[in-house]
């Protein structure tokens, strides 16, 4: 989610647009990370180093997946500036708290393949190497 972040603002495209003809289903894994903000050339720009929080852009577009997919497997990334381990466990409870919240919204309703795939999926930290 923070790659589709950082694209979509450094080359100005919008990045539900961009969700909106990817086909989701292909989507196995959901990798969540933060990024760094620097200026280059007068201008803005994002860098994807997997050095800070999942910012809320980042969650944003997380939420709009999950509710068009349903449940996934959930990888938070920290490979850079590693917080304390009860940072990195609230980003993965924020992830499980934004599933449960779906599964919660269209309930038992098994009509639906997308919204109910699995009734939870496992959220995993990757604190680097």
């Amino acid at each position: 989610m923070n790659n589709l972040f950082v694209s979509s603002f450094n080359q100005g495209f919008d990045p539900v647009a961009w969700l909106d003809a990817f086909d989701l289903e292909a989507v196995e894994e959901i990798h969540l990370a933060g990024h760094a903000v620097d200026r280059a050339s007068g201008q803005t720009i994002r860098i994807d180093d997997h050095g800070s929080p999942v910012p809320a852009g980042v969650w944003d577009l997380y939420r709009t997946v999950i509710q068009r997919r349903g449940p996934t497997p959930t990888l938070i990334e920290r490979d850079a500036n590693l917080p304390q381990l009860s940072d990195l466990v609230a980003e993965a409870q924020m992830a499980a708290r934004i599933m449960r919240a779906h599964i919660a919204h269209v309930g038992d309703d098994r009509s639906s393949p997308v919204t109910h795939r699995a009734r939870s999926a496992p959220v995993r930290v990757d604190p680097g190497t």
